[in-house]
Parts: C-alpha cells; sequence; structure tokens
C-alpha cells in the first residue's frame, strides 16, 4: 500500500511541474529542447545573420557567406516558436564567437562511419588532419571519389605574399573594405580610394581575402570541390546529355547562326532561385562582392519592429553582380610542340555542339569549358565580348575573354576583341562564335591543361610547375570557386555517385585551422595627418609613416599639449591635449582608430630633464632656460650660467660653453663660432639650425676639421670592421635621418647601440659619444 501511496505523491508532483512548464513559456523568452551533440556545419545561403540570442529581436553579431564552416552546440526555441541553432565559429582574427541562426539555412554533412580503408588513403596521400574533418563528410557523401593530395612542397606564408602582391589579384570595388589591400601601391592614403587595375573596377585584394580562397581547406564541400577536379576531357564521362543539364537556364542553351548572331535570350531567374543574368552563383566564390547587403522578402532591418522576420538570409543577391569584364591577361607562350593549335568547326548552330567539338579536339573537359564561357560572358551572355558590336571590332568574338586586358587607351574587352581580330593560330580571326570557342579551347588546352595547369585552382593560383605564381589565366581572386559552382551544375545525382579524382593543394606550414573569410567594412585610413606639440619641436619631423618620435623638456614643465589630426574625417584619435608628465621618461599613445576598427599608434618619447628646452608661447619653437636671449644668443654677452657662448673662438676651442647644458643631452643650443664667421646655433634636442648672416658654407674650424680628419680612421671591434666616426650607426652604407635618430634614441637613454654603431657614432673623435656628435651628424645630414 505504501508503495502505490508513493507513487501517487510522484504522479501528483509530475503533474505540477507539467502545469508550471505549461505557464513558463511566456515568461522566458526561450527554453532549452535537449542537450546538443557538437555537429559540424556548412552556410546554405548568401548571405546569414548570426544574432545574439534566438530570435530576431536580438542584434546581429556578425554576418557568414555561403559555406562558412560553423560548429552547432546547442538547440533553442526562440519567443516566435522557431527553431534556432547556437552556432560557434572562428572569426577573421581566430577568435571564438557564438551566436544563433535559424535552423533552415545550415546544412549537415552525412554521417560519417569511421572507413579504415579510407582513412589508411587519407594518411597514406600525406593530407593534414585540418583536411580529413571535410574531406571524411564527402566520403559519407559520395563514397567513390577520389581524394589526391597535391604535395606543392611551398611554404604556405610566401604563397600568399606572391599571390597577394599589389595587382596579382583582385576584387571588385564595391567588395567590403576587408577585401582590398591597403599596401602601398594599392591604396591612395591621401584621398582614402584604392587604385584600379585593369579598369577602376577592380583593385588589389587583400592578404586576409587572398589567404581564405587560397585555403583548400575552406572549398571542401560538394559544390565547391569541383574547383580540385581535373579538366582533361574523357569521352566516357563528358557527355552532350551532362552538358545541356548544365548549361539549362543559360544562354548557351541557346544557338547561334553561322554568321555569329546570337539566338541566345536573357533568362528570367527562378522564383527564390540564384540570378542568371549575369554569372554569379550562390556558393563563396559567387562572382559579387562581400559588400552587397542581402536579405529576405520580408525583413526588417532588425530592429525589433516586425513582429515575424525570416533570418536575414538569401540566396538571391539584391543587387546586380559583378560581371567580369577582362581576360587572363596572360600573355600567349605558343602552342606545345605535340598540340595542335588549329581544328576544325562544325558549322552547327547549337552552342553546346560548338562546345562538344571543341573539347573533342582540344583534349579539355566540355563542362569546363561551359563554365569558363558562363563565368566570363554571364548566364544571360550579356558580355561585350560576344555581341560582335563592340564599336571598331564589329562582327568579332572573344567567348574565353583571351588576351583581355586594359591596355592604354584600349578597354579590356577592345584588347580582347583586337586580338581576336587578328589572323593567326587557334583559329583566329574569331569572326564568328564557333571559331571562338574552338579557338578558345584549343588555346587553354595548351597553354594551361597540358602543362599542368588542370584545375580551376591551379587556373587561378598556379602554385605549380617551374613557372611559380605567373602565367594565371585570371586575377579575380573568386574566379576558381566561382567558376567550380557553376561547373558542379554539370553533375547530377547519378554521375556524382561516379569515380570523380580531385587533386587538393597541400602546403607546408599551413595554420592548424582554415582561413577565415574578413568580413570587416569601412574606411580603412588609419593615418595621422599632423602631429605637434605646442611650444616645442619634435624629432624627426612629421612622416605620416613614421610612429615614433622623441622630445626633450626642461624638468620644470610639467606638461605637454599634444595635437593631431586624422587623414580621413571618418577616423578618429585619441590620446590628445594636455598631457601630464612624470619625471624622467615619458611615453605619450597618439591612437588612430579607422572607420573599419583598425587602430594605428604613434609614439612620442618624451624626457624630463634638467636645462632642456621650456615652452615658449610666441614661438613654434622651444626656449631654453637661462638664456637671455631665447633658444641662442648671436653676439651678446650672456648672463652667467647662459648655455650659448658669444663672440668669436680661436682653433681648438670648445664647441660650447661650460654651462652644464652644453654636453647635456637635449640641453641647449649649442653655438658654433668659427673664425671670421658669423655664430651657427644648433638646437641639439630638436636639430633645428640657426645661421647668422653672412655665414660661409664650410664652417667647420681647424680644430674640427682634425678631429673629422681622425673620425675617418677605421678600428676593429666584436662586430668587425667599421668606420670610426663614419656617422653610419646603423650599418646600412648611408648617413641620414635615420642614423640621427639612433643616436638621439641612444642618448635619451631609450636604445642600446653595439660597439660599432657606438664608434660610427664619435664624429669628433673624442672617445664619447654625446650631445656634441648629434650636432655634427646632423650638420653632415644638412651638408653644412
Amino acid at each position: 500500500m505504501r508503495k502505490y501511496k508513493k507513487a501517487g505523491k510522484m504522479a501528483a508532483i509530475l503533474a505540477g511541474i507539467l502545469v508550471i512548464n505549461s505557464f513558463a513559456g511566456p515568461i522566458s523568452p526561450y527554453i532549452d529542447t535537449y542537450a546538443y551533440t557538437n555537429k559540424a556545419a556548412t552556410v546554405n545561403a548568401t548571405t546569414l545573420n548570426v544574432r545574439s540570442g534566438p530570435g530576431t529581436s536580438y542584434s546581429i553579431v556578425t554576418k557568414l557567406t555561403n559555406g562558412a564552416s560553423v560548429t552547432v552546440v546547442n538547440e533553442k526555441n526562440g519567443s516566435d516558436g522557431a527553431l534556432w541553432y547556437e552556432i560557434r565559429f572562428n572569426n577573421s582574427n581566430g577568435q571564438a564567437v557564438t551566436g544563433y541562426v535559424t535552423k533552415s539555412y545550415l546544412k549537415f554533412a552525412a554521417v560519417y562511419t569511421s572507413n579504415a580503408d579510407f582513412e589508411s588513403k587519407l594518411s597514406a596521400q600525406g593530407f593534414p588532419e585540418s583536411y580529413k574533418v571535410r574531406l571524411r563528410a564527402l566520403h559519407a557523401q559520395y563514397p567513390n571519389w577520389v581524394f589526391t593530395a597535391q604535395k606543392t612542397n611551398l611554404d604556405w606564408n610566401t604563397a600568399v605574399k606572391e599571390e597577394s602582391l599589389v595587382g596579382k589579384t583582385l576584387v571588385h570595388t564595391n567588395s567590403m573594405s576587408s577585401w582590398k589591400s591597403t599596401e602601398n601601391g594599392a591604396y591612395d592614403w591621401n584621398n582614402s580610394t584604392w587604385v584600379g587595375f585593369d579598369g577602376s573596377s577592380w583593385v588589389t585584394a587583400s592578404q586576409d581575402i587572398v589567404k581564405y580562397y587560397m585555403d583548400p581547406r575552406n572549398f571542401l564541400d560538394e559544390t565547391n570541390v569541383f574547383q580540385f577536379l581535373t579538366h582533361t576531357y574523357d569521352s566516357s564521362k563528358h557527355t552532350l546529355e551532362g552538358l545541356n543539364t548544365m548549361v539549362k537556364g543559360t544562354f548557351l542553351s541557346g544557338s547561334t547562326s553561322n554568321t555569329g548572331t546570337s539566338q541566345g535570350s536573357a533568362v528570367t531567374p527562378p522564383e527564390g532561385g540564384s540570378s542568371t543574368d549575369s554569372g554569379s552563383s550562390t556558393g563563396p566564390g559567387a562572382n559579387i562582392g562581400p559588400g552587397g547587403k542581402t536579405e529576405t522578402q520580408g525583413s526588417s532591418s532588425g530592429n525589433g519592429n516586425v513582429s515575424l522576420e525570416s533570418p536575414q538570409a538569401s540566396i538571391t543577391p539584391n543587387h546586380t553582380a559583378v560581371l567580369m569584364e577582362y581576360g587572363p591577361g596572360a600573355s600567349l607562350t605558343g602552342p606545345s610542340a605535340d598540340s595542335p593549335a588549329t581544328g576544325t568547326t562544325t558549322g552547327s548552330g547549337s552552342y553546346t555542339n560548338m562546345i562538344m567539338n571543341a573539347a573533342t579536339q582540344s583534349g579539355v573537359n566540355p563542362y569546363v569549358l561551359a563554365a569558363m564561357i558562363i563565368q566570363e560572358q554571364g548566364s544571360a551572355g550579356t558580355g561585350k565580348s560576344i555581341s560582335g558590336t563592340e564599336s571598331g571590332y564589329a562582327g568579332y568574338y572573344n567567348f574565353f575573354n583571351i588576351e583581355a586586358y586594359q591596355s592604354g587607351n584600349m578597354t579590356a574587352v577592345q584588347r580582347g576583341l583586337w586580338w581576336a581580330s587578328q589572323a593567326g593560330n587557334y583559329e583566329r580571326p574569331w569572326n564568328t562564335p564557333e571559331k571562338s570557342i574552338l579557338g578558345g579551347a584549343l588555346y587553354y588546352g595548351n597553354n594551361y591543361v597540358k602543362v599542368g595547369q588542370d584545375t580551376f585552382y591551379l587556373k587561378k593560383y598556379n602554385v605549380q610547375g617551374s613557372n611559380l605564381y605567373k602565367h594565371q589565366y585570371m586575377t579575380n581572386v573568386q574566379g576558381a570557386a566561382s567558376e567550380a559552382a557553376v561547373y558542379s551544375k554539370a553533375y547530377n545525382s547519378d554521375m556524382k555517385q561516379t569515380a570523380l579524382e580531385f587533386k587538393i593543394p597541400v602546403y607546408n606550414n599551413m595554420p592548424e585551422n582554415p582561413c577565415s573569410q574578413p568580413t570587416g567594412d569601412g574606411n580603412p585610413n588609419n593615418k595621422l595627418s599632423g602631429l605637434s606639440v605646442d611650444g616645442f619641436v619634435m624629432t624627426p619631423s612629421f612622416d605620416r609613416d613614421t610612429r615614433e618620435y622623441n622630445l626633450i623638456v626642461d624638468s620644470g614643465v610639467t606638461s605637454i599639449k599634444v595635437n593631431a589630426s586624422a587623414l580621413n574625417s571618418a577616423s578618429s584619435v585619441s590620446g590628445t591635449g594636455t598631457i601630464a608628465l612624470q619625471s624622467g621618461n615619458n611615453d605619450i599613445k597618439v591612437s588612430v582608430t579607422a572607420q573599419n576598427g583598425n587602430v594605428r599608434e604613434y609614439i612620442l618619447h618624451v624626457v624630463r630633464q634638467a636645462n632642456g628646452p621650456t615652452y615658449n608661447s610666441g614661438s613654434s619653437t622651444p626656449a631654453n632656460p637661462g638664456s637671455s636671449g631665447g633658444n641662442s644668443s648671436s653676439g651678446g654677452s650672456s648672463s652667467s650660467g647662459s648655455n650659448s657662448s658669444s663672440g668669436s673662438r680661436g682653433p681648438g676651442a670648445s664647441n660650447s660653453s661650460s654651462g652644464d647644458g652644453a654636453g647635456t643631452p637635449g640641453g641647449s643650443s649649442i653655438t658654433i663660432a668659427p673664425d671670421g664667421s658669423s655664430n651657427i646655433s644648433v638646437q641639439a634636442s630638436t636639430g633645428v639650425v640657426t645661421q647668422g648672416p653672412g655665414q660661409s658654407a664650410d664652417v667647420t674650424s681647424p680644430a674640427q676639421t682634425q678631429a673629422q680628419t681622425q673620425a675617418q680612421q677605421t678600428q676593429s671591434s666584436s662586430a668587425g670592421t667599421v668606420s670610426k666616426g663614419s656617422g653610419d650607426i646603423n650599418g646600412d652604407g648611408k648617413v641620414n635621418s635615420l642614423d640621427v635618430l639612433k643616436l638621439q634614441r641612444y642618448i635619451l637613454g631609450l636604445e642600446a647601440l653595439s660597439e660599432a654603431g657606438k664608434a660610427a657614432a664619435d664624429l669628433n673623435g673624442d672617445g664619447k659619444v654625446n650631445s656634441q656628435d648629434l650636432l655634427l651628424m646632423q650638420k653632415k645630414v644638412l651638408g653644412m
């Protein structure tokens, strides 16, 4: 009986819990459904908002693009009743980020069951562990696919650096700023604009976006992996039926007469599908800049004013995608000795028949040829290179945009059509679409496929052979991935179950995790246009690319006013204004934060010491304590303790008075007055030179001449043979402002010098390195 009573009480308790839970929903914004096992997934949308909580009322943390890898760590029901995934991923800085996305826009890989044979093959190929995660998922979905590791034996960082050189890899100018390079020659800091290459619409890609597209691990999914599929034609695998399937919905499904008049027409994109009028795709390699903000129809801006919002994701761009109007830019190297440069046209009006004929004669996969044409000319065939009506080149066609690059007064399209109009090999002149398709296929087969550049990836990033990083078919950073996304459409579900072979590059010293896609936007200009200190002169003179400056002030100066202005109005500056000084060394940091969040820091090293310069409100240069004449005297008697002398000095006389400031780093002005000449005053701490009227060019006294002669003697040290007193402190073979800066920092105690550097800095040969040597160094640099 007791057991039944206990059971009854337990049932009552459980019922009570259920009743309580039934009212808990309105109180809590969401409830956990169940503990979730971490699960890998990829984004299945062009742009996907990641929110701070499970619902559209939460703020947007960031956005992810199609194909981005995430890990699902939990599931939660939002207040709207929809199921949201809590995800974790690494941002472009490698930091872990968590957020929420709706269930509809993530794609999970097939479940992988451990396969000893497959695992041994991956290891035998030498794939790193970071590759194996994605390859296992692909194997689970397509068990017949074969993955071959192409060991480049290249250092990853070196390869990225080479492909990131200014002008080598490009993005559209409408891309977000983090996709665009700010290297010298790629970005104009004066007006905050990017320099155009191959026309004003294409600019140099940033190293971060080059890393992302060069990293094969980012593209090991069922669509983008096709950029690693070999391009050699196989008649048993590549059929007219497959080609027709691939080009369905594009202008290549139409036909043209033998006169070259296109019969294809623009294609209306399917409802909810990807745009087909510009050659874009929905993969991460889509030829659409990341700056486009894509939102779902009916969605709000995320301000919570709409009761129900779609998850800010779309596979239909809401602006016109970018059309590549330039070709490879690679110079024609001529056909291989055993490869034909001519072929036979069929006279067929069908584009697919023309492409199959070209594939047969060139040895290039017809699906590859079709993908290249769609990439270059757009799905609707709106590229100017195939209109046949371009002014000056009517009746000529260049379907692959071969040799199409801006040159002189010629646009890329005009340059390509000019080349197509010339008599020569590869069926030129290309005065019909068929001759252009056949000739272009022969060109590509001979000059790329047959020399080892036989994948879309290698066509863009040539990391094989003896011509590394050169002879690359395209400059668009997205080109390989974009063409692969089009290419993958040729393979239906049945064809994907065949033994397709993918050649995937592997580099040395790759980062442990795949490189993230940069997502930052906004103006990147974080340089100063000016930096100054009221009443004082910094050294060296301000330059926006110089980050560190020095200043000496008197011990009585307790604060200084630092002024700075940003080069771009969208940037903000911090660290300026009135700054209190401590005794001794002070490092004042002025930071410039660009609109995109990037920060550049400038440092002003300030030293407070006895007999240093003091603020002079009536001058832009500092005054000196104890000096009746401000910065220097010029002939009159000086008061006791003055740091400047008057009158002329005989041979061998000291270059400064006996005041304490004369030999103190950053002290008062040092006056040199050779026989028969007016005074020259040089402020040791600032380098300000004042020359008296009538001063001759040669201001060196006999004693100084003797000292300078002695300074040319060489001595041996532990660092090797150096030129004593040469002034070349940094050993670069030159004496310039860099050596002055190093000497100043040494005197200030901010930098150490090697024995060789000290020997070079001892310009007067007295065995000491002090402000007198600094004076001589400054005069030497000034040509005095």
